[in-house]
């Protein structure tokens, strides 16, 4: 049979070949090729079990603590969910948190708490899963009810729900911290402190959750945080990645001790309590003090060997001075002389005085005054240069380890926390804490002249404690509460028509807080 025919214009047209199964050459071979990847795919995921490690990313996983067994606990249903949604989990996640917020604006708290459910069932180990929903339960949504009793259930509402998310993430430092945070920061620090910290004092269900056998001076919410905060220091130290700031974490036990024993002395809890609780801060602080924290620099420091640093770079110029003798002040002299008429003429005027140019030249002159043991080592003589360089090398290490240090405690407010801690368990200061509460009491009850003798004996107790510590004498947030303190004492004053004294016992401190609005 002739395989070709004639088409109209008498030209011959080639028979097609009819498609296998109707498919295209181009698509049988992806299709093969695909079959032929699928083997190699088979044996790298082949999942473990008891029998067998599983294949190449399963052994991969439990080598690296990937696998969720490794992670925390294992929820068959969330599984299951993150399977059904065939790798578009991430997009049903961000359709479950646009519904959330929704259910949070129209106040439907039960389709939130379900849609919170279903999301972290997806995504059980997104940390901002856990820690921006929890802040949503226990800041955003407790405030809108009216009783206190319902913001208390919805506050512990977010701290279970951060629970959770520890159970899911046992190797997340972060989520153990910021359950310690809000059961600190949240009931300790709300308006309604008083009513949430006796809440949660009597609440049985949640401590023996948390920690059964917790006494009932243990269950205070701040020495419950403390514990969190502990905690997750632990798994830091075990070798659990801390993806925060190593300096504002390893503070907050330090921190809640302090705010445990200040939370005493607002309660009018004193004595041997109090100056227990503000051992327990300083045991903490010292702690701190000690602890490696890792910085930008790449050089770790130890915050409270600062003064350690300073004595060692004091050390090494003595032996410079010893080694080089005369040639720091040699080499001073010299940079003095070297200066010009109008730097020297800029130098003579105040600073507060000095106009635009003169403040240029004066800042040229101070830079060739400076002299420091690096440039004097540059000059020394060749039998002792190896060994001037080495000392130079350690002074510099010692002075810039002491400033790093130095800048990593104006983060935390270090000096003023070390003073208050030391301050506090004196007899002098808790006399004044003492006092300045009685007072506070008496001025509410209207028993004036009480309150009047309470806020002086506080005064002169403050005198004690300010002259026995520089630190807190030199301290603007010391003077500022201090002030605040003053200031009822001059109401007082005023019902009772009587001057305001001068001099007054602690002057300097109100000076130094300026006025109080």
């Amino acid at each position: 049979m002739n395989e070709s025919r004639s088409s109209p214009a008498g030209g011959a047209v080639a028979r097609k070949t009819k498609p296998w199964l109707g498919l295209r050459p181009e698509t049988l071979v992806a299709l093969v090729a695909i079959a032929a990847l699928l083997v190699p795919l088979s044996v790298l995921s082949q999942p473990a079990d008891s029998a067998s490690p599983g294949g190449y990313l399963a052994r991969l996983r439990t080598q690296c603590g990937l696998s969720q067994s490794n992670l925390g606990e294992v929820d068959p249903t969330s599984e299951t969910m993150r399977l059904a949604t065939l790798g578009l989990k991430n997009i049903a996640v961000t359709l479950l948190w646009d519904r959330a917020n929704h259910y949070k604006k129209v106040e439907d708290w039960t389709n939130l708490s379900a849609a919170l459910e279903q999301m972290t069932k997806l995504q059980p180990n997104f940390y901002s899963v856990w820690d921006f929903q929890a802040h949503n339960l226990s800041y955003n949504i407790s405030v809108e009810f009216d009783d206190y009793h319902d913001r208390y259930a919805w506050v512990m509402k977010g701290i279970e729900f951060l629970r959770q998310g520890i159970a899911f993430n046992q190797r997340e430092p972060r989520l153990l911290g910021r359950m310690g945070w809000f059961i600190g920061q949240k009931i300790g620090r709300a308006d309604e402190k008083k009513q949430y910290r006796r809440l949660f004092k009597a609440d049985d269900d949640f401590h023996e959750r948390d920690r059964p056998g917790r006494t009932l001076p243990e269950r205070d919410n701040w020495l419950v945080g403390r514990e969190k905060y502990l905690a997750a220091q632990q798994l830091a130290d075990s070798g659990a990645p801390l993806k925060t700031t190593a300096l504002i974490f390893h503070s907050e036990p330090m921190m809640t001790a302090i705010n445990y024993a200040r939370a005493l002395e607002d309660d009018g809890i004193f004595g041997d309590v109090a100056r227990d609780a503000w051992k327990l801060a300083g045991d903490e602080m010292r702690r701190f003090s000690v602890r490696e924290i890792p910085t930008s620099w790449d050089v770790p420091i130890r915050l409270g060997l600062r003064e350690a640093e300073l004595a060692r770079a004091q050390r090494v110029a003595e032996e410079l001075e010893t080694l080089l003798p005369g040639q720091f002040k040699s080499l001073e002299t010299k940079q003095r002389e070297s200066l010009t008429a109008d730097q020297k003429a800029a130098l003579a005027v105040a600073p507060i005085d000095r106009n635009e140019t003169q403040q240029k030249t004066a800042a040229e002159a101070d830079a060739t005054l400076r002299v420091t043991w690096p440039i004097v080592v540059l000059a020394a003589p060749a039998d002792v240069r190896e060994k001037a360089k080495e000392l130079g090398k350690q002074y510099v290490e010692a002075q810039e380890t002491a400033e790093i240090i130095d800048r990593y405690r104006d983060i935390v407010n270090f000096n003023f926390w070390r003073a208050t801690c030391e301050a506090e368990v004196t007899e002098p200061l808790l006399r004044a804490r003492e006092a300045t509460y009685r007072a506070g009491q008496e001025f509410e009850n209207a028993r004036l002249q009480t309150a009047k003798k309470a806020y002086e004996q506080a005064f002169v107790a403050w005198r004690e404690v300010l002259n026995a510590s520089p630190a807190l004498q030199g301290d603007s947030l010391t003077a500022e509460d201090l002030a605040e303190t003053v200031a009822k004492y001059r109401k007082v004053l005023e019902q009772l028509d009587e001057k305001f004294p001068k001099p007054f016992l602690l002057q300097d401190m109100l000076d130094r807080a300026g006025p109080v609005e």
